[in-house]
């Protein structure tokens, strides 16, 4: 399915939710287009809602531009505007966290784009976890030293 022409309107918008705060509805471009080394989603926030827990990456870089309305952009817990035509990009391992919140009273379309590394780590400094992507699991992240003991 290499060098597809796609038209994003034919992508089926995909739902998710995690309690109140987190959820958005997804379009999984690249994925459509055969991507494989790149991923490229489009999101859709409602109001009041959070795109993810604060994160970054220790492998992958991630872009995201604002397509349609405004949202805040939490830096380090730190709210910046972001509208509409905005861009940045969190390069890989930089250790600076970030995830969109819609304060506003209308959607908020957004574009991700990262590279894919399987041996990514994803750090969630706020509840203290990393997610290990080679293994799909996700754990509490705590001081220790490599001779202790398991507790």
């Amino acid at each position: 399915m290499k060098n597809t022409i796609i038209n994003i309107d034919d992508i089926c918008w995909e739902s998710w939710q995690h309690s109140d705060n987190y959820s958005s509805q997804q379009k999984h471009i690249g994925d459509a287009a055969g991507c494989e080394k790149i991923g490229v989603t489009m999101e859709k926030l409602s109001p009041g809602k959070l795109s993810s827990v604060a994160h970054y990456h220790t492998k992958e870089e991630e872009h995201i531009y604002a397509m349609q309305g405004e949202a805040t952009l939490l830096i380090n817990g730190v709210p910046h505007p972001f509208k509409q035509g905005d861009y940045i990009c969190f390069n890989a391992n930089s250790a600076i966290s970030h995830t969109l919140r819609n304060d506003s009273d209308e959607d908020f379309v957004f574009m991700v784009v990262g590279n894919r590394d399987m041996h990514d780590v994803v750090v969630y400094p706020e509840n203290n976890k990393v997610q290990v992507r080679s293994i799909d699991e996700i754990y509490a992240k705590r001081p220790t030293n490599y001779w202790d003991p398991d507790e």
